[in-house]
């Protein structure tokens, strides 16, 4: 899911908008990776290794986060693939946890899709989700986007997946902020779940 995600993400942002340009911007077009027939084929793939649940090695991963990582877009791409990969993620939950999270009380609702969350994140991303001390927590002492060279914008993906995942499983209607990070020298990255405060 990741890689596919990835992919989409660069094609989305490389697709122009259909504002009249398009004739003046031709050439540029041509050039875009995200809209070339290699991408394309790729996601391809990608999509029928997700359908049959077939792995990616993860060194090809960390392949994909490192071309995203020299975009000067990079951010933007990370931040569009981890909302994409939740929302793959969200889908291979199962039809029944979705409809008993959604047909329980609010409060029991809530807990329900952090529980759904937590599981998800763990069975297709890897990922320990922390919800037990109040806001939720991740913490990784490595990622992809470590792995790649790219901590800091790489950060993004895991800031916008998991924001996504609990607002798909659980309506929270937060963001993941990004307290510590490889990038600034810290030994881990973390990122806490912080609600949105009242606007005066």
């Amino acid at each position: 899911m990741i890689p596919l995600s990835l992919l989409e993400a660069i094609r989305n942002l490389d697709t122009p908008l259909d504002d009249g340009l398009n004739e003046l911007a031709g050439e540029t077009v041509a050039k875009r990776l995200g809209l070339s027939s290699t991408v394309a084929q790729q996601i391809d793939r990608y999509r029928e290794d997700a359908g049959r649940n077939l792995p990616i090695e993860t060194e090809e991963a960390v392949s994909i986060f490192r071309l995203v990582g020299r975009r000067p877009d990079a951010a933007l791409v990370f931040a569009d693939a981890g909302r994409r990969a939740a929302r793959y993620v969200a889908r291979a939950r199962g039809r029944m946890v979705q409809l008993l999270v959604r047909a329980s009380p609010r409060g029991m609702r809530r807990r329900l899709g952090d529980r759904s969350a937590r599981r998800a994140a763990r069975r297709h991303l890897g990922l320990e989700l922390d919800l037990d001390h109040g806001s939720p927590e991740l913490r990784l002492a490595e990622t992809l986007a470590t792995r790649a060279g790219y901590p800091g914008s790489g950060c993004y993906f895991y800031s916008a997946v998991i924001a996504e995942l609990l607002r798909l499983a659980s309506g929270f209607e937060g963001a993941m902020i990004h307290e510590r990070c490889r990038a600034r020298g810290d030994e881990l990255c973390v990122w806490r779940g912080a609600l949105p405060e009242g606007y005066e």
